[in-house]
């Protein structure tokens, strides 16, 4: 399991193939790190049918997300190596 740190520069929200039964909407993230680089990370995706709870966690990873970014924390993505998509997400706080 691979971790990048840094700070959430940019937050994009996404729905692919709108109004179609494989709709989908995804979330993702560019993480600035300390040595300047950055990465665009995906924080989830999902499908319109997705369970309520599903969403529900989703929601909240935006939430945590958005405040992080809002107050310039830094965060630790955690991903299968070369993966980009987001398995965990922790936000260091003062």
């Amino acid at each position: 399991m691979a971790e990048m740190i840094g700070r959430i520069t940019d937050i994009k929200l996404n729905t692919w193939l709108p109004g179609g039964v494989n709709e989908f909407d995804t979330c993702m993230v560019t993480l600035r790190e300390a040595n300047g680089a950055t990465s665009l990370m995906i924080l989830w995706n999902s499908r319109l049918n997705a369970p309520t709870v599903e969403r529900i966690r989703q929601t909240q990873r935006l939430a945590l997300a958005r405040e992080a970014a809002f107050r310039r924390l830094r965060v630790h993505l955690g991903h299968d190596s070369g993966s980009s998509l987001v398995d965990w997400i922790k936000v260091d706080t003062p």
